[in-house]
């Protein structure tokens, strides 16, 4: 009687302990489970809507810097260059503008003086205005279609915009004058780079020089070159 007692006692035992091993055992593998952290799902992400990746944004500056190529009626003559319409486009923008026309030049000398003049100067745009001397000097058509295609290609292969202005008449110049302007329309249009007229503001209805805007009937003066300036800004703002 005595052993059949202690069997089941022992029995008891062994069961209350197989329960405490079990109830252990399920906690540890719980607080397991608990402690892995989340993996995030890629696919869930990606697909997620209303979650948009922000677009990069480009912060290079655009250049403003413009430089103008030409001759006399760059350069301001019989006037100074602070008076000329390359300051007052500078002044009117609020921009940097650097006035690199000289005196009694041609296409020609624009090309010979390019890497000085405007490369150096790193512009975003250039402004070329040539063909006054080059009629007045009676060059030939071809070689001033070779001049302002170099001029052009120039400025392309150095990332900087041509604009191209038309020239303007000239005393003695007509025949010539109108084949260069008829030309470079075309070759403008052709290549899509941007034109400027100044004859639009110079110039009356019988093709001359609207007379406060010149004191000889040649050259435009303050005025005329302030008038020159309010339209190259308008064109470019």
């Amino acid at each position: 009687m005595r052993t059949y007692r202690l069997e089941i006692r022992v029995l008891q035992i062994a069961v209350v302990l197989t329960m405490i091993v079990m109830v252990f055992g399920m906690v540890n593998v719980w607080r397991g489970a608990s402690e892995i952290p989340p993996v995030d799902d890629p696919v869930q992400n990606e697909n997620t809507p209303g979650v948009d990746e922000e677009e990069p944004v480009d912060e290079t500056p655009i250049n403003t810097k413009i430089v103008c190529l030409g001759d006399s009626f760059t350069y301001g003559w019989p006037g100074e260059p602070e008076d000329a319409w390359p300051q007052r486009v500078a002044d009117v923008l609020e921009i940097e503008v650097i006035n690199a026309g000289k005196v009694s030049q041609n296409a020609s000398d624009l090309v010979q003086r390019f890497d000085q003049d405007v490369k150096a100067n790193d512009p975003g745009r250039v402004i070329i205005f040539a063909g006054v001397g080059d009629a007045i000097r009676d060059i030939p058509l071809e070689e001033y279609q070779a001049n302002i295609m170099d001029l052009v290609n120039k400025a392309e292969a150095n990332h900087i915009e041509p604009i191209l202005a038309l020239p303007i008449s000239f005393p003695g110049t007509a025949a010539l004058n109108q084949a260069y302007r008829e030309w470079q329309i075309g070759y403008a249009q052709e290549k899509n780079i941007k034109m400027l007229d100044f004859q639009q503001v110079l110039f009356d209805s019988d093709g001359k020089m609207i007379s406060s805007y010149t004191n000889d009937g040649k050259y435009p003066n303050k005025e005329g070159h302030k008038v020159m300036g309010d339209y190259v800004a308008g064109v470019l703002k």
